[in-house]
């Protein structure tokens, strides 16, 4: 008997997760005071519930969508393979080993992958057979051989007298140093298969519905709520092989980065070359081909497939790593040091790694970089794939809408690797998944800022149903994955897209309007994941881990003293949810400091799920006197429910907020007044349900579950859901 017994414990020590305390984590033990398991977790939708916009029929819907709703609990990990991707192909010892595919790796694990199941990381494919001889003119020759283009005009039984082609590239040509002209050469080659896959991509696309699109650029201001319907961009949707165009944009990502390295070895070596008279600029049947030297250069072009600038402080105006027309639908741009300019004041013309049915890869190796422009720019992409790649410098990002990490029907990344950056856009970007878009933006290091303009006197982009005095605007950034609601219109809607934002290591500012900082919108999802430092996040409304009608939204802050706030009247936010959303709020560790004027801080209504997580340190958590907080939900509402919400009965709404640990102040304030003073509602070590279990047996429909706790006692290890689970490449953090 004692045999079986001691045999017994062990087993159940077995069971136990390894490097965890016995003790139930906090956020599980809430879980537990409420009685429910994981089974009640998410929205598992059924054909029987009339009136909810059904998953099935929600067209472009991002492929993890679905399962992520129905699963919460496996959010976190998804988010953090994106942000650990980062870690390990951005980190310098991986890149000092000469791989030559950090960017492409990102622009697989944290674009393509999350928009088609037909890719793997493990390369591009890249293949090209250069000629020993005269390599930089046979590439070209094959290009005009393979395009069907007449590479030697002929008249009356001869060889005409002009234009001779291959004499005059012969001539432009040979100024090149030998080991240059290998390289370019090698690279033009792989443009050029890009170039072709994006052909291919285009084979059954209406050309005159695309010629159309491509004026299209006012899509995410009149799509949240189905104000105007595009039927030729639908059709081009339907039309257009992505897994072409994406195939496209990873080779360039791929030959862009060995292109830049292997120019840049040559630079290191002692080969005896003229570097600043290593200037070339012909034409190809898919585009320019320029070559500029070590001065300080302009570039005007606006026809460019392959663009490569090999120092100086240079001036970009214009098209910059981006597709130009239906005719340059592929372009990439190397630029390997100095403090370079990219200006563009076209807002029809995408710009600094962006992509109208095609592929555009803009990469800075080193510098300090200004890049202005005004819209679809800076990574960023429209039934295409658009990529902005700075690696090293303190750089300036400016424009107006739709960049810095923004996509609609593809996929847009903005990477920085190096330095204190600053970014600056009106809306839709920084991080903006418009319907059937990825869009990410990527800043390993260093001290950030990001803003998107708040106040309707700079830019009028008005929020009048969510701001007190329509002073603030709509602004979906910093994380935001919008899609297209036409239930109040016309009946075509379009799910969100992805919008992340993923920054790694320093102190950074957020600043926003309505709509943002982990923002969802209309089956869409939106991320914002700060890894460490102490930061501080300030909106206007409807952020910081908030979200309506059918989506997905999480903000994790893994370390460092924050500050959230939330100044706006009518503000709903740092774990809020209306209308079947998901809304999860992960701060670990760090004293921080949460100011929210209104309602927020683990607050669902509307049959959504909240989950707000702060652990450790000491807190202080401010509200406005009539605010919804700390586990809140609105369980009297539509109970019981009207014809109009029959699927209420059928899913479970969950508010839950958890302070793990520390001593915390929690204070109400009037903030026309200034007037502070302790909360009645919430205190260090106090606990408090909605509905009470009395409450609960009085409603007609049962199925709500609301906690707040604060946990002032107690030692445990990880919250099990946001653990840490994937291995690293590298222990340590370059």
């Amino acid at each position: 008997m004692q045999k079986i017994i001691v045999l017994t414990l062990i087993g159940m020590l077995l069971l136990l997760p390894r490097g965890h305390s016995q003790m139930t984590d906090p956020f599980r033990q809430e879980m537990e005071l409420l009685n429910i398991n994981d089974d009640v977790l998410g929205f598992k939708p059924m054909g029987f519930w009339t009136r909810y916009p059904s998953p099935k029929e929600i067209p472009y819907k991002i492929l993890a969508f679905d399962d992520l709703m129905a699963h919460p609990q496996y959010i976190y990990d998804y988010v953090r393979n994106m942000a650990l991707s980062v870690e390990d192909f951005l980190h310098p010892d991986y890149i000092k080993a000469n791989n030559h595919n950090s960017i492409m790796k990102l622009g697989y694990y944290c674009g393509v992958m999350h928009v088609s199941e037909q890719f793997r990381a493990y390369n591009s494919s890249l293949w090209s057979d250069v000629s020993k001889e005269e390599p930089l003119l046979n590439a070209i020759k094959e290009i005009y051989t393979r395009t069907n283009t007449t590479w030697c005009y002929n008249r009356m039984n001869e060889a005409a007298d002009y234009p001779l082609i291959e004499r005059d590239l012969r001539n432009a040509i040979k100024k090149l140093a030998p080991e240059v002209q290998r390289v370019v050469a090698t690279s033009l080659l792989n443009v050029f298969e890009a170039w072709r896959f994006q052909q291919i991509g285009m084979r059954n696309v209406d050309y005159a519905k695309a010629n159309r699109v491509w004026r299209i650029r006012h899509l995410g201001e009149t799509q949240f709520d189905g104000m105007d319907y595009f039927p030729d961009l639908e059709d081009c949707v339907k039309t257009i092989d992505m897994n072409s165009i994406y195939y496209a944009g990873l080779k360039l990502m791929e030959t862009g980065e060995w292109l830049a390295d292997t120019l840049q070895k040559l630079k290191d070596s002692k080969l005896k070359i003229d570097w600043k008279s290593q200037t070339l600029n012909v034409m190809t049947p898919i585009g320019r081909l320029e070559i500029c030297g070590t001065g300080d250069d302009i570039h005007r072009y606006n026809d460019l497939a392959l663009d490569v600038d090999l120092g100086g402080n240079d001036t970009y105006y214009g098209q910059a790593g981006s597709t130009p027309s239906l005719q340059i639908p592929v372009c990439l741009t190397i630029d390997l040091e100095g403090n370079d300019k990219y200006i563009n004041d076209d807002e029809f013309a995408p710009s600094q790694g962006a992509a109208i049915f095609g592929a555009g890869v803009l990469i800075d190796m080193k510098g300090d970089d200004l890049y202005e422009s005004k819209r679809l720019s800076q990574g960023a992409a429209m039934l295409g794939i658009g990529v902005l790649a700075d690696m090293e410098g303190n750089d300036t990002y400016k424009m107006w809408e739709d960049g810095q990490g923004a996509a609609y029907f593809g996929v847009g990344l903005a990477i920085d690797n190096k330095g204190d950056d600053n970014y600056y856009l009106w809306g839709e970007g920084q991080g903006y998944g418009g319907p059937g878009g990825v869009g990410t933006l990527i800043n390993r290091t260093g001290n950030d800022v990001y803003k998107a303009e708040p106040d309707t006197s700079v830019v009028y982009c008005m929020d009048k149903w969510h701001s007190n005095k329509g002073q603030y605007n709509y602004t979906y950034c910093q994380g935001a994955g919008i899609g297209r609601r036409g239930d109040v219109t016309d009946g075509h809607s379009w799910a969100g897209g992805m919008g992340t934002l993923i920054d790694l290591q320093g102190d950074d500012t957020y600043i926003a309007g309505g709509w943002s900082q982990a923002c969802a919108y209309w089956y869409g999802m939106g991320f914002l994941y700060d890894k460490s430092g102490n930061d501080s996040y300030k909106a206007t409304h409807w952020s910081q881990a908030c979200g309506a009608h059918f989506c997905i939204a999480g903000l994790f802050d893994e370390g460092g003293n924050d500050k959230f706030e939330m100044w706006e009247k009518l503000s709903a936010g740092m774990g809020f949810g209306h209308d079947f959303t998901i809304a999860i709020f992960y701060n670990k560790g760090g004293n921080d400091i949460y100011k929210l004027h209104d309602d927020g801080l683990g607050y669902a209504i509307n049959k959504s799920q909240v989950f707000f997580i702060d652990t450790e340190g000491d807190d202080t958590y401010i509200r406005g006197s009539k605010a919804h907080c700390y586990g809140w939900n609105n369980f009297t509402a539509s109970n019981p429910p009207g014809v109009e919400m029959l699927y209420h009965l059928y899913s479970d709404q969950i508010s839950i907020f958890g302070d793990m640990g520390g001593k915390d102040k929690y204070l109400v304030k009037d903030f026309e007044t200034g007037v502070e003073k302790p909360d009645t509602l919430m205190k260090d070590g106090s606990e408090y349900f909605y509905p009470t279990k009395e409450e609960r047996e009085k409603l007609s429909t049962k199925r709500y579950y609301g906690i707040g706790k604060d946990f002032n006692t107690g030692t445990w290890g990880d919250i099990e859901i946001f653990r840490d689970k994937m291995k690293k490449k590298y222990p340590d953090f370059k």
